[in-house]
Formats: structure tokens, C-alpha cells, sequence
């Protein structure tokens, strides 16, 4: 068996049965691009690591950095906004909560902030409690009207008879504003 360098070229050998053919291993690597003889030796092997792969590349920086602002934008949206269960009406935030004990729901709307509203004494508001079933079918209603006044703030309550219900949705209205609040009845 002959050993060739890389300089000289492979030998052919013509046997009787079949076609042998003698090569120095590696030596096809000098005929490929730089690039792929570069990746298939190891020598531009992907960077390990989660924080080096997250910062390897200029696009992976953009996509980290923007996947970073969308959750921070989420949980800012999150706090300033409060969910569904506040809202604003006449210059105060109403907040509505449910609960359920003993086979009834107790429902409470109470209100805060009332730095927005002066010189004057009460605010009427119309209250309308809608409970909801599974469905999202109106189960049991109650509505009163209610005069909130600034000396005394006390909360809108109602007491429903629990009958599977899920949630509770509260139309706050005055004058020509209005507001809607809803949130799911915990139980206790």
C-alpha cells in the first residue's frame, strides 16, 4: 500500500475483479469553501450557552431585547389598567367584587379617589348587578339607585342566591356617563 502526500495525486489500480481507489483522508477538505471546510472541522462551531447564543448575533439581540420590552409593556398595561373589575365614573374609581358563602353571592361596589370631584356633595348613580351563570346567561338582577356622598363613602352592596353563578357584571351610570365592571365570584 502506497502512502501519497497532498501534493501528489490519487493512484488508480486496475485489479481483476473490481476498481480500487486510494486517497489520503482529509485531502478533499483543500477543493471545499472556506466556509464549510471551517464549520465541518470545528472551527466555526455555534457558540454554547443561552446568554452567548442570545447575544451572538445582532438579530438575536433585537429579538431578546424586543421579547424583553413586550413583557415589561404587558405587566405595565396590567397595573396601570387594574382588569376589569375598575373603571372610572364621575371623577371616582368604582371597584366591584364578588364573593360567595353559605349559598348566597355578596356583591360590593366601592369607590376611591375622589380628589376629582369637588363642591359637590352627593353623585345619584343608577346601579344595575347582573349575575352570570356558566353560559354567560343573565341568572338574578338587582337594581337600585344610590346618592354617594363624600362625607360618608360607602360601598353599593347586593346579596343574590347562588345558583351555579360565575361572575358578576355591575352598570354604574350618571347623568350621560356610564360604566361596566365585571369580576368572577371567589368562594370562600
Amino acid at each position: 500500500m502506497e502512502i501519497f502526500d497532498d501534493e501528489s495525486q490519487p493512484e488508480i489500480r486496475y485489479d481483476e475483479n473490481d476498481l480500487v481507489f486510494h486517497y489520503k483522508r482529509g485531502s478533499f477538505r483543500r477543493h471545499e469553501q472556506a466556509i464549510y471546510r471551517d464549520l465541518a472541522t470545528g472551527k466555526n462551531a455555534p457558540k454554547k450557552g443561552l446568554i452567548k447564543v442570545l447575544f451572538s448575533t445582532k438579530g438575536n439581540k433585537i429579538a431578546f431585547f424586543t421579547m424583553v420590552m413586550c413583557i415589561v409593556l404587558f405587566f405595565v398595561l396590567g397595573i396601570i389598567n387594574g382588569g376589569a373589575d375598575k373603571n372610572s365614573i364621575a371623577g371616582m374609581t368604582a371597584k366591584l367584587s364578588a364573593f360567595s358563602f353559605d349559598e348566597k353571592v355578596y356583591a360590593s361596589v366601592e369607590f376611591s379617589n375622589f380628589e376629582k370631584i369637588e363642591n359637590v356633595d352627593s353623585v345619584p348613580l343608577k346601579v344595575q348587578f347582573d349575575c352570570l351563570n356558566a353560559e354567560g346567561a343573565v341568572a338574578d338582577k338587582f337594581e337600585t339607585l344610590f346618592s354617594f356622598t363624600l362625607k360618608s363613602p360607602k360601598p353599593v352592596y347586593a346579596v343574590f342566591n347562588d345558583y351555579d353563578l360565575v361572575s358578576v357584571k355591575c352598570l354604574l351610570i350618571y347623568e350621560n356617563e356610564s360604566a361596566v365592571l365585571e369580576c368572577k365570584i371567589s368562594n370562600r
